[in-house]
């Protein structure tokens, strides 16, 4: 089924703008204290306009025709094995599960299904504030951002592999490389929930950036506009829900969770956070990516911090 319309983020009932520093760093503060034992994924993008879906879920949307679990798994699979081919992996041997392959093509920039997020929202933050590369001018494209939180709490985990000895099962046997992630997949799509990816050995971009995966098998109905390859796992919450959770900290009127919201972040607002990142909370290029090729991305883009 062709995924719902998508207008903007403040259209359908999942989203909110807030108009300045202190509404937004209160509205964050208010998500994460709806209930103790809720866990969320926070992903940041720097223009509000994007949607937000998985690298290779909008590869396939731009061949064209509609995007189905089949065509994902289909390109998926020759993904993983051009990569292997290629030669990579082999240092690992059977710790190079098609799940571990997959979170450290996604690292590199390589389409796949997953979707970065975070368990820190001032990363997320970082990102949704982040400014854009300059143009061949030396201009800065200007946009609004846009800050997700996710409500993981009941989905499924996973490790990109497993250390150690573990039980073996008869698809382990057969496909020891791809079975846990197969049956993650056949789980997702049995339960219609997205799941969590972990890397099992984070290299020190993922430990500074506190980052996982979200997966999920295509869902055969979108549920939130915008939102493609994977659904919120609860009912929309509504422009006055949100309105209530942003204002009022406690009380009638505010939902009782939140499984999804987009939290759109003006131009100027942005500017104004980008100070306060660096110097209370240390969000920076140079912490977040501590690593050669994110100072070859900071010098490209001039800006080193």
């Amino acid at each position: 089924m062709k995924p719902p319309a998508f207008d903007n983020w403040l259209a359908h009932g999942w989203g909110i703008q807030v108009d300045t520093p202190h509404q937004l760093f209160r509205i964050i503060s208010h998500i994460a204290l709806l209930g103790q034992e809720r866990t969320y994924g926070w992903r940041g993008q720097n223009d509000a306009s994007w949607d937000l879906s998985a690298s290779l879920f909008r590869e396939l949307k731009n061949e064209g025709s509609s995007v189905t679990e089949e065509r994902v798994r289909e390109r998926e699979l020759q993904i993983l094995e051009e990569a292997r081919r290629w030669g990579l992996g082999r240092d690992l041997g059977p710790s190079a599960t098609d799940m571990h392959m997959l979170a450290v093509l996604q690292h590199h920039g390589v389409p796949t299904r997953l979707v970065d997020v975070t368990a820190n929202p001032m990363t997320a933050l970082w990102f949704a504030t982040e400014e854009h590369k300059p143009d061949q001018c030396g201009k800065v494209r200007r946009s609004a951002g846009v800050l997700f939180a996710f409500d993981v709490t009941k989905t499924e985990w996973y490790e990109t592999f497993q250390h150690g000895e573990q039980n073996q099962t008869w698809g382990t046997l057969v496909n020891p490389l791809g079975a846990s992630y197969a049956q993650a997949l056949e789980r997702s799509a049995e339960d219609k929930q997205m799941f969590r990816v972990f890397p099992a050995l984070p290299d020190e971009r993922m430990k500074a950036q506190e980052g996982f995966f979200l997966g999920s098998a295509v869902p055969k109905r979108h549920t939130a506009p915008g939102v493609l390859g994977l659904n919120p796992i609860g009912p929309v919450p509504g422009n006055e829900k949100l309105g209530k959770l942003l204002t009022t900290e406690k009380g009638p009127g505010r939902p009782a969770s939140l499984p999804f919201c987009a939290i759109v972040i003006p131009a100027a607002v942005k500017d104004k956070l980008r100070d306060p990142l660096k110097r209370t909370y240390n969000r920076r290029r140079r912490v977040l990516f501590p690593d050669i090729d994110g100072f070859r991305e900071g010098l490209t883009r001039r800006q080193l911090d």
